[in-house]
């Protein structure tokens, strides 16, 4: 079967060190991996089509991982680059910190320029390009774009606008940072759904909070903003719509924040694929967002249940319609 939501994104090694004593933990990560676990919980997983780069001696078996979740291993293509690894340290406050453990990234005797300027070669080097799409998956409902270096988001969304229904593109912090709002709309032109975190955006100094930053993304071009803020929920904005509508945090039990954000997006470019409006879309990446960081790493989110996310998608509704 033909899938309906394409996720492009990398795959990556993440040692994730806990905020309390104890064990820190292997696991396979990557945006791509968890893009794909929140569209799963949505669309059938043999209608998800995950593309991304697998590189050389990827200490997991990302075959098996994909075939036990249902999802193809068609759009894997395989590099000879090292896996990049990183350290990611919790905070008693749920916060956390990353940062590359590859030795070619954290060499002492380079200045941190440099050190950035390798960083961003390696994870290009790790990006899937539209290139590597295979070809019966085109035209395709909807794909999504998870966080990668500009140079790919730039050159993907010139190729692929008109080969979807629907384009949606979570930005990197490395070039959202320093872009305004007419600048990510220029760089990004075809995307029609922006999804950044408030960290990503956080640089913009606009009167009215975070209202007005998810406002001004939407007037500046992007037909829908959803600014996610973590347990704070996220913002959605739609162009032709004057107010910004706030999107509820689903509950959970918080095991690991590790790609929240990535899952959240996945779900929302899966279910405006099958045809769900902006906020109810909203409301299943919540959801999805919710169960994903009640997980231990991708392979535990790649086994969540649809019909789990049914019955929680009922209760949020409930929630958020008593308030």
């Amino acid at each position: 079967m033909t899938p309906d939501v394409l996720v492009i994104g990398q795959i990556t090694v993440d040692d994730t060190v806990p905020a309390t004593p104890g064990p820190w933990h292997r696991r396979l990560g990557g945006n791509a991996l968890y893009a794909a676990a929140g569209a799963r919980l949505w669309c059938p997983p043999e209608r998800v089509g995950m593309v991304a780069r697998v590189p050389a001696s990827l200490p997991f078996d990302l075959q098996q991982v994909l075939e036990q979740a249902g999802l193809s291993t068609r759009g894997l293509a395989p590099v000879a680059v090292e896996p990049l690894v990183e350290w990611i340290v919790y905070e008693e406050d749920g916060n956390r910190q990353s940062m590359p453990r590859n030795a070619s990234l954290r060499d002492p005797a380079i200045s941190e320029s440099e050190r950035l300027t390798r960083y961003l070669a390696h994870l290009e080097s790790l990006s899937a390009s539209h290139e590597e799409i295979p070809a019966e998956w085109l035209p395709a409902r909807a794909i999504h774009l998870a966080p990668q270096v500009l140079s790919r988001h730039l050159v993907s969304c010139r190729e692929l606008t008109g080969r979807c229904a629907f384009l949606s593109v979570d930005p990197s912090p490395h070039y959202s940072r320093g872009s305004d709002a007419e600048q990510l709309v220029a760089m990004l032109a075809g995307a029609m759904a922006f999804l950044p975190s408030q960290a990503e955006v956080q640089h913009f100094d606009a009167p009215g909070g975070w209202l007005a930053v998810a406002a001004a993304l939407c007037r500046a071009g992007f037909r829908e903003v959803l600014l996610k803020r973590g347990a704070a929920g996220a913002l959605l904005a739609e162009a032709g719509i004057e107010s910004v509508v706030p999107v509820p945090a689903a509950r959970a039990a918080m095991r690991d924040l590790t790609g929240a954000g990535d899952a959240f997006s996945g779900a929302y470019a899966a279910s405006r694929a099958l045809g769900h409006a902006p906020k109810a879309a909203a409301a299943r990446a919540a959801v999805a967002a919710a169960m994903v960081v009640e997980c231990a790493g991708t392979q535990q989110a790649l086994a969540l249940r649809p019909s789990d996310a049914e019955e929680r998608l009922a209760e949020y509704a409930a929630l958020s319609s008593s308030k």
